[in-house]
């Protein structure tokens, strides 16, 4: 396990918090609701989103439809105003 792994889960084994939001993609988080997850952390101290996580910490991975993240960047500023800058990393 890489150590990048290791930092992931110790920070699920924590929780949700006011900044780190655990998102089910099970059936497809729509882009709506993803949007709205990220400009809600965004409107506070900012944080960070894992999709592909349980609200119990389970891992379930991500929907076909975003297992190609580099999108999301721009869905998210496209979708937002003024643009909300976001950084994606696939773990």
């Amino acid at each position: 396990m890489s150590e990048t792994e290791q930092q992931l889960i110790d920070m699920i084994s924590q929780g949700e918090s006011l900044m780190l939001e655990f998102k089910s993609d099970l059936k497809g988080l729509s882009d709506r609701d993803l949007v709205a997850s990220v400009v809600s952390l965004a409107n506070t101290d900012g944080g960070e989103l894992l999709l592909g996580v349980e609200d119990d910490g389970r891992i379930t991975g991500l929907h076909t439809n975003h297992l190609n993240v580099s999108g999301i960047p721009a869905l998210v500023a496209n979708k937002t105003n003024p643009a909300l800058p976001i950084i994606v990393e696939r773990c």
